[in-house]
């Protein structure tokens, strides 16, 4: 969170306030506490215009945190499918972070479904949906990355089945 505070420090008030959408491990940590840390943050602009004022001011941020210098990267904007926005982390004047909806976290966590993270992530999103399994699953839907749809439900199905016991 003091790096995103920094970032939006080293934003020009003068310019048009920064919206930034926190997904991934950091929306994990920033939201729940799920887990200590995230090696960065991973983050996308709602407006393209925007990104080279918010890299410079990451650049400086980086080096005051000693962070790496890809701290802040939009590696995971590849399974965003769809926007369904979610909690205000940061509003301020200058920037404005937020995150996606709980279920479109959970559809990227079940399209990506890589390691035991992906794992423990989804888990702890899903207890945040209510609903029954078809319900919750309408929600996810409309957010999986196409041609992962197949994956993500066996992932879906195992991941209510360990928390909710068969259907």
């Amino acid at each position: 969170m003091a790096a995103l505070k920094r970032l939006a420090d080293g934003l020009q008030a003068d310019q048009p306030r920064v919206d930034l959408i926190v997904v991934g491990g950091a929306a994990m940590v920033l939201l729940f506490g799920a887990r200590d840390s995230t090696k960065d943050v991973d983050a996308f602009h709602l407006d393209p215009a925007a990104r080279s004022r918010v890299a410079a001011a990451a650049a400086t941020v980086a080096e005051s945190l000693e962070l790496p210098s890809d701290w802040l990267n939009d590696a995971a904007k590849g399974y965003v499918h769809g926007l369904s926005l979610g909690a205000v982390l940061v509003d301020t004047p200058t920037l404005r972070v937020r995150t996606l909806s709980v279920t479109q976290l959970l559809a990227m966590k079940l399209s990506a479904w890589r390691d035991d993270l992906d794992v423990e992530d989804a888990r702890r999103l899903l207890q945040e949906c209510t609903g029954t399994r078809a319900g919750v699953w309408r929600q996810v839907e409309p957010h999986l990355v196409p041609g992962r749809e197949m994956k993500a439900q066996y992932a879906f199905d195992d991941l209510w089945e360990s928390e909710h016991g068969p259907a």
